[in-house]
């Protein structure tokens, strides 16, 4: 924890949920809470709510919910620390010099030093490109019509072509060897069994996170050499799949559509033309991390990849993936097979608007691709493909959405309506007779992989009785002081098979202990990962209700039963200590007997 408890507790305190998500979402009034359309994932009724008594937010929709600290660090990006910076700013509360264990400060301290780092290394980079040394990458910016005002927008620069400069200047600006090789911009020299530029004769690009702090670069190359194309490796600050070139500008456009394009170029292009809201892949085919953060700043997403067969294909794969992040998406193919950037310099910013309003619906943009694998005038060859249009328009949820393309398909292929609905009918058939989910999946379960300590439950996924065990009991044990009474003199922190959820219990029993009032939004404070808020939040809305204290009492009875015994078999399971395996066999026989009674009767 970087900050202590109390002053993370006051910068939430004067942050009012409901002004800060307000900042973001359109919110109206309904009984005690607020509701709004989730900025989460794709919705048409609100699911999103936020209750001003709780300080928490949470979707029925998607499971995303937390405090005012939670919905920042999940809408900006931010991490922790970096969460609560902005809302004491915001709230003008002064933040003292911040609190570290030793591991926490080292790792702060390597960041800000790899911040640094590229930050010199764009200002060295841009300085060369505007000296003699830069000639060559100038004279081909100049050749791509790219502007003055847009080379300084994007921080364009060189690195020159001596493989050592930019080393020998970041040692003399102090920084040590260790350090440079973890930025990524430095690789050790085979030939001098020293240290050279990881790039070097090559136009550089910098690469900025959301928050326009530069983590990375792209570099292309200046006349022969290979690759084209060059960007850092992965470090602690740049993770390919989970940035994009130009979020940290299209963001600011405040635009619902977002322009996805394949290079750095292509970006720059476009954004001189004035379409400020285009980002580009990093190299990497899209991402599920890329699909998520998009959908964070904009609600459609129109991919303008080149109309080759590799472009398609790439559109193709990224498709599934935008939609499942609950992005509307649309394609758009380029004529004559030319990329974005070239086609806006030969036709103009008038004729690239006119093509992004002809763009697709990625539906008919599959059909389209798929007709072209087929003979429509054959009658096998229709037939499979009637058959795969059928599969593509079975995925969506909407029988509204399948009517509308059905019939426009029909007419453009002169499919048969009746044909296309009865092979969707079939494919809807096959997914019915598929074994299905529970009907109310325990959306945190499948997020455990991401957080720190969830090890265990992780190979208990199908166990999922003892998780929402431990969950109820937590949600008990938080808001009903007579269950605290009655089961903390047989169940401790220990008892639960997990660290999150130890952790949870351990915070519980301490404010029972103390007799303190328990604010879930305070809770949250307590865990600075964001997946770990969102089960918090998850404990602390949707728990059933009981109809009566008897089934209250059962109910807590066959919880505390099932957490018990579960620790029990996983020792015994472990053990090679006889005496200790008769322990446990014992202690299983007197758990069997077990019974909390919440009355005296």
């Amino acid at each position: 924890m970087y900050y202590s408890e109390e002053i993370i507790e006051e910068v939430r305190i004067e942050n009012d949920i409901v002004d800060v998500v307000s900042e973001y979402i359109q919110l109206k009034k309904k009984g005690s809470s607020y509701f709004g359309l989730c900025p989460f994932h794709n919705e048409s009724t609100p699911s999103f709510s936020v209750s001003p008594d709780k300080q928490m937010y949470y979707c029925f929709g998607c499971g995303a919910g937390g405090n005012v600290l939670s919905f920042l660090m999940q809408m900006e990006n931010y991490d922790f620390v970096e969460a609560v910076k902005y809302l004491a700013a915001r709230a003008h509360v002064m933040l003292p010099e911040p609190e570290y264990s030793q591991e926490a400060k080292k790792h702060f301290l390597l960041k800000e030093q790899l911040f640094s780092i590229h930050k010199e290394a764009a200002k060295y980079f841009y300085y060369n490109l505007y000296s003699e040394r830069g000639t060559a990458a100038l004279e081909y910016l100049e050749k791509r019509k790219t502007n003055l005002e847009v080379q300084k927008t994007f921080g364009l620069g060189y690195s020159n072509i001596t493989a050592y400069d930019l080393y020998k200047y970041l040692r003399h600006k102090g920084y040590e060897d260790e350090v440079l090789m973890q930025s990524g911009l430095i690789n050790t020299s085979k030939k001098s069994q020293g240290y050279m530029d990881r790039f070097w004769n090559r136009l550089m690009f910098p690469i900025f996170d959301v928050h326009g702090r530069i983590i990375g670069f792209g570099g292309r190359t200046i006349g022969e050499g290979e690759p084209k194309y060059l960007n850092s490796p992965e470090t602690t600050l740049f993770h390919k799949g989970k940035n994009l070139y130009g979020l940290h500008l299209a963001r600011v456009s405040r635009k619902q559509q977002i322009l996805m394009v394949e290079g750095y170029m292509d970006v720059i292009s476009l954004y001189q033309a004035g379409f400020h809201n285009v980002v580009a892949t990093l190299g990497t085919a899209c991402t599920s991390d890329q699909g998520r953060l998009l959908r964070k700043y904009a609600s459609e997403v129109v991919i303008i990849y080149d109309s080759d067969e590799a472009g398609i294909n790439a559109s193709l794969r990224a498709i599934p993936i935008l939609v499942s992040a609950g992005l509307t998406v649309r394609v758009l193919q380029i004529s004559e097979g030319k990329d974005p950037d070239e086609y806006i310099k030969q036709k103009g910013r008038d004729a690239f608007e006119q093509a992004l309003q002809q763009s697709k619906s990625h539906i008919n943009f599959q059909v389209d691709v798929l007709a072209k694998k087929f003979d429509l005038h054959n009658t096998e060859q229709k037939v499979t493909f009637t058959t795969e249009v059928a599969k593509i328009l079975a995925k969506l949820s909407s029988a509204i959405e399948q009517d509308a393309y059905m019939k426009q398909i029909a007419k453009d292929t002169s499919l048969s309506e009746n044909a296309i609905q009865i092979e969707i009918g079939k494919m809807m058939q096959r997914e019915v007779k598929m074994p299905k989910p529970p009907s109310k999946p325990v959306a945190y379960v499948k997020n455990y992989s991401t957080s720190k300590g969830f090890g265990h439950i992780q190979k208990n996924m199908g166990q999922r009785g003892i998780i929402e065990a431990q969950k109820n009991l937590i949600y008990l044990l938080a808001t009903n002081p007579v269950v605290y009474e009655k089961v903390g003199a047989v169940l401790s922190p220990d008892d639960f098979l997990d660290d999150f959820f130890q952790r949870a219990a351990t915070l519980i029993f301490a404010y029972n202990e103390k007799r303190q009032t328990i604010h879930p939004a305070e809770v949250v404070n307590s865990f600075v990962e964001l997946e770990e808020q969102k089960l918090i939040a998850q404990i602390f809305n949707g728990q059933p209700e009981y109809k009566s204290g008897q089934a209250l009492e059962k109910a807590v009875n066959d919880q505390v039963k099932l957490i018990k015994r579960h620790r029990i078999d996983i020792k015994a399971r472990t053990s090679t200590d006889i005496e200790e395996l008769q322990k446990l066999i014992e202690e299983k026989r007197r758990l069997e007997n077990l019974y909390i009674l919440f009355t005296d009767g």
